[in-house]
């Protein structure tokens, strides 16, 4: 290869490498968060629009009716099945301290409608590996294995929100706030050295710690004798947390 070739190459080898890292700086969006009255510093690690390769990233356990339409995901659980659930996983692995922000809202009718938008997180098999999928949709089933559980309920129930740890079933934490149908909630969870905060539209219902946390895992929504719309997803790492924060 002559001089000028060789000059040439070097050239489109290191303009290669400096639009790869940009490519990845643009993937990874690093930002100062407020909800609450906690700040957090937040690396987004992903967004999920629901579009026609959805079921790429996600694995639907459980009976209901479960389609993505304009960038949501819809679930029809009223009245469909035996079991009347759905658990809906998705596949990438969060860490532990994570934080997780969506958009929910429960479709009516109203007759029928258990109003669940819940929801799974550092979930792994009892021998510490990732989630095999293919149960059937139970609830039972999902507090045999590590896990923390955070439901909110209404519609024909009383209404809570409560949070739970498994195996066990163990309650960390209860809230009285129930759903309604038809209102939209934007539903933002953190967790953090084994402090579990949730949030609704702004308003903190839950700020509980674990003593001994669980490791990161994978990430479920779960419904049950419920219509509901989910949108709006964001994955994230909590960094550390900013001067001035709530302690």
């Amino acid at each position: 290869m002559s001089p000028s070739k060789a000059g040439v190459a070097v050239v489109v080898v290191l303009l290669s490498a400096v639009l790869a890292c940009r490519a990845n700086a643009a993937k990874t969006k690093i930002e100062s968060v407020s909800v609450g009255g906690d700040d957090y510093m937040v690396e987004w690690l992903a967004s999920e629009a629901f579009d026609k390769t959805w079921v790429s990233r996600w694995v639907v356990e459980g009976d209901c009716q479960v389609k993505a339409e304009n960038g949501k995901l819809w679930t029809n659980c009223i009245n469909v099945g035996k079991v009347n659930a759905a658990t809906i996983w998705y596949k990438t692995e969060l860490p532990a301290d994570v934080v997780i922000k969506f958009k929910a809202r429960v479709v009516p009718p109203k007759e029928g409608n258990s109003a669940n938008l819940n929801i799974i997180f550092s979930a792994r098999e009892l021998d510490g590996k990732p989630i095999v999928y293919g149960r059937s949709g139970v609830y039972g089933e999902y507090h045999k294995f590590p896990n923390y559980i955070i439901t909110l309920t209404g519609g024909i129930q009383p209404g809570w929100s409560r949070v739970r740890r498994n195996p066990g079933f163990k309650m960390l934490h209860e809230a009285d706030v129930r759903s309604q149908v038809g209102k939209e909630y934007e539903v933002i969870v953190t967790a953090q050295k084994g402090r579990i905060r949730y949030y609704l539209n702004g308003r903190t219902w839950h700020d509980v710690t674990d003593p001994s946390p669980l490791p990161g895992g994978k990430f479920a929504i779960r419904t049950w004798s419920t219509n509901s719309c989910w949108s709006d997803f964001k994955f994230g790492r909590l960094l550390e947390t900013p001067p001035g924060s709530r302690k």
